[in-house]
């Protein structure tokens, strides 16, 4: 018995030993070529690809176009596969490869039509003669280096175990991207129709205190007719399936000459975007004899999002402007017509067809009003049409990007930005002398200043008066101050008839006020500004939190060490923190309290939104809101008090509750989790925070979901060597050794060089691979 169980366990660790080095040979085939020679056509010359320590590629070329064909070539390498999924999700063909789960998500990229609003905006460029030929060759080399190089190189593991069969990728392919940039940075589908809910369900008074920003207009807007709130779940599905990236908000701020000990301009960026794995940016430096540009580049796109030459930087923080609209439509299906100003009228439908794992083509049509499509195959209600200023004619973020590199002055800068319709973009420019800030896309004037709520759309009483002029918008250049800071928030100089969907004001009040502190700053403070674990309202709430603390006897012999510790605390959401814990949790009960009188959807849907922090900052001020009435403020206090300290028979600290996991597209379940996420790792930090960290609802748990997706900090007194941050390492592929490399780094608020002189590239190089 005892030699049959000898050679049972003898096979058995025989077969798992095979099975780890098939796997292991498996999964080593795709690993990007790092050194030596490879044979890649349409060249001009050789190309040298050095890498640093950190594996960034440092590409030195004789053309920018031979450059583009170099950095498609290695970002193929790799990032193929977050390419090929994120193509899949913006185009909306996901189903085929990954089964109906992805079904909703296909119907509202198909409802939302980026090809088709691309195509016909490069249709309308070709025909006016605006059809920028350079530019286009630079995207076409670009795509024949991601073509060349996944027509000769196995293919990634992901894309073999989903078995997808590649095909070419196109310059179409990198202008859709930004629409998607664009559709995560609006939020009307995701509000608009729960705030028209909650309106109709609600006493004036209650709903005034639930939005971002308080109107003294009475409410007017087309009857929710439905509950409908399953909009979310498309936007669940595309998120949490980790297919692309969602952009969630952003810090940056910019000091002027007089205001560095450098006496150069400064400028330091952190884009909160929702965490992913791969992580969100490729890096990667070009230089040539007449371009030179470090860039943090989306996949598909060939010109940097972000970037910084030796004479100029940029960066952005999401707008949040209300550039989405929903309308509720009448519609004459039988007659193909539609009411928009009082008078019927032709609509135009395209079809549209979702190819679906192991299961019948799905087909459905999409209707074109004047307001745009009919979003019926994602919104339970019918009817209600999307106005959202990305469909605009003309819209062309791709060139806005191309310009961006290539401006020489600010004047240059600014030009490249005007055109801009969608994304919604608070952009940040540098150079050593100069600092500015530019709110870009477009801004209405609407004749219902209630646009958080569903609009009506047959009678033309609805419709926008005008779009703001470029000057009109919010800006500065080279203020007195010094001191430029954008974080999501109003603007200060914002018309009181703009509207928006901002976030609360914290991140930036606490910005400003640390940047006040002293007159002189230098790449050293804002390393350690970029990363503070601190709300300059914590105390304020803190205080107002324990003022109105109403314990009996017994319970302050019971709570009391705790109140004291509490009362000590630093106010810093660090990793060894409980006071945080508690903080955090006591607030979170306290919301989830407040917000009783909604249904579980409601409520959950609600604390999702952006108001959500607005209105609890804004009812604890106001002790005489409508929403103390169900039960006293110092009552509700109280009750989250306890409710908070009884959740856990130890507090915990921070960083045992406050986690973050990068999930994979592979590792959406068990137990593919355990070989391709990485985490759960302890995370410091707090939603509006300046280390802003989000979890998915503000009254749910800790994990995190959104958060810095780089940090960057230019000086121009030495921009060759800047700093920055990626929250992972720049490989997908999981045998790499830049795969996670930078993952405790970044957890710890740690920085590494980001370098443009090639002695020091070669004095901390990796690899070095020639094109040829």
């Amino acid at each position: 018995m005892i030699k049959k169980l000898k050679k049972i366990l003898v096979t058995t660790l025989s077969i798992l030993f095979i099975l780890s080095i098939a796997v292991f040979f498996f999964l080593r085939r795709s690993l990007a070529p790092l050194d030596g020679t490879m044979y890649v056509k349409n060249l001009s010359g050789p190309i040298r690809v050095l890498r640093d320590e950190y594996g960034i590629p440092h590409i030195y070329a004789q053309s920018k176009t031979d450059a583009l064909r170099a950095l498609g070539y290695v970002m193929a390498s790799e990032r193929l596969f977050q390419m090929e999924m994120s193509r899949r999700m913006t185009q909306g063909t996901l189903s085929e490869v990954v089964g109906d789960v992805a079904l909703k998500s296909d119907k509202l990229y198909r409802s939302l039509g980026l090809r088709h609003t691309m195509e016909e905006m490069l249709a309308n460029k070709m025909k006016s003669g605006e059809f920028d030929e350079k530019m286009f060759a630079e995207m076409e080399a670009y795509c024949d280096g991601i073509n060349q190089y996944q027509s000769t190189h196995p293919l990634p593991y992901g894309m073999t175990l989903l078995r997808i069969k590649p095909r070419p990728f196109t310059p179409i392919d990198a202008y859709i991207m930004t629409g998607h940039m664009a559709y995560s940075f609006g939020v009307a589908l995701k509000n608009d129709i729960l705030m028209t809910s909650l309106a109709k369900n609600l006493t004036p008074g209650l709903f005034q205190d639930l939005r971002n920003d308080k109107l003294q207009t009475p409410l007017k807007f087309a009857d929710a007719k439905t509950e409908a709130l399953r909009i979310l779940e498309p936007m669940m599905i595309a998120t949490e399936n980790h297919f692309s990236p969602y952009f969630d908000g952003s810090n940056s701020w910019l000091i002027g000459p007089q205001r560095s000990q450098s006496g150069k301009s400064i400028l330091a960026n952190d884009p909160h975007i929702g965490f992913s794995h791969p992580a969100v940016w490729f890096e990667a430096h070009i230089h040539t004899p007449t371009f030179e540009l470090y860039g943090h580049y989306l996949p598909m796109v060939p010109f940097a999002v972000l970037g910084h030459s030796r004479h100029h930087a940029w960066g952005f923080t999401m707008s949040q402007t209300d550039d989405m609209d929903l309308y509720r439509e009448k519609v004459d299906h039988e007659k193909k017509m539609v009411m928009f100003n009082k008078q019927w009228q032709p609509y135009r439908a395209r079809s549209e067809t979702i190819l679906v794992k192991d299961k019948p083509a799905t087909s459905f049509q999409v209707i074109e009003t004047p307001h745009g499509p009919l979003m019926d195959e994602v919104l339970e209600e019918k009817n209600i049409a999307l106005k959202w200023a990305f469909h605009t004619k003309g819209n062309d973020p791709i060139t806005a990007l191309y310009k961006m590199g290539e401006a020489k002055t600010m004047k240059d800068f600014e030009e490249a930005l005007k055109p801009v319709s969608a994304p919604g973009l608070n952009v940040m420019y540098a150079d050593p002398r100069n600092i500015a800030w530019w709110s870009v896309g477009d801004y209405a004037v609407k004749n219902n200043p209630n646009s958080d709520l569903i609009l009506e759309g047959s009678s033309g009483d609805d419709e926008y008066q005008r779009l703001f002029t470029w000057d009109e918008k919010p800006h500065l250049v080279n203020p007195p101050s010094g001191i430029i800071v954008t974080a999501n928030s109003r603007p200060t100089a914002a018309p009181a008839e703009m509207r928006g969907d901002w976030q609360a004001d914290d991140r930036y009040q606490t910005i400003i006020g640390a940047l006040s502190e002293k007159d002189l700053w230098k790449s050293d403070d804002f390393k350690e500004l970029q990363t503070l674990n601190y709300n300059s309202n914590t105390p304020v709430i803190l205080e107002k939190l324990l003022k109105q603390l109403s314990l009996n006897p017994a319970e302050q012999t019971k709570y009391g060490a705790l109140l004291e510790k509490l009362r000590k605390w630093d106010l810093h959401s660090e990793l060894n923190s409980s006071e945080a814990s508690l903080y955090h949790q006591w607030n979170a009960e306290n919301m989830t309290l407040l917000l009783s009188g909604l249904n579980e959807k409601e409520r959950e849907a609600y604390l999702n939104t952006t108001h959500a922090w607005v209105f609890y900052k804004r009812v604890l001020k106001d002790e005489n809101s409508e929403w103390w009435q169900r039960k006293s403020q110092k009552n509700l206090i109280t009750e989250g008090f306890k409710k908070a300290v009884t959740k856990w028979t130890t507090l915990p600290t921070w960083g045992e509750i406050h986690t973050i996991e990068y999930v994979h597209p592979l590792g959406r379940s068990f137990p593919l989790n355990l070989i391709f996420n990485l985490g759960p790792y302890p995370i410091p930090g707090a939603y509006n925070e300046i280390n802003n960290n989000k979890q998915r609802n503000l009254g749910a748990d800790f994990k995190v979901l959104a958060g810095a997706s780089t940090r960057r900090i230019v000086d121009f007194a030495k921009p060759q060597t800047s700093w920055g941050i990626n929250p992972i390492g720049i490989s997908e592929h999981i045998l790499s050794p830049f795969y996670k490399d930078e993952v405790h780094m970044f957890i710890k608020g740690e920085y590494r060089p980001q370098l443009m002189d090639l002695q020091d590239i070669q004095k901390n190089q990796s690899h070095d691979l020639i094109l040829r």
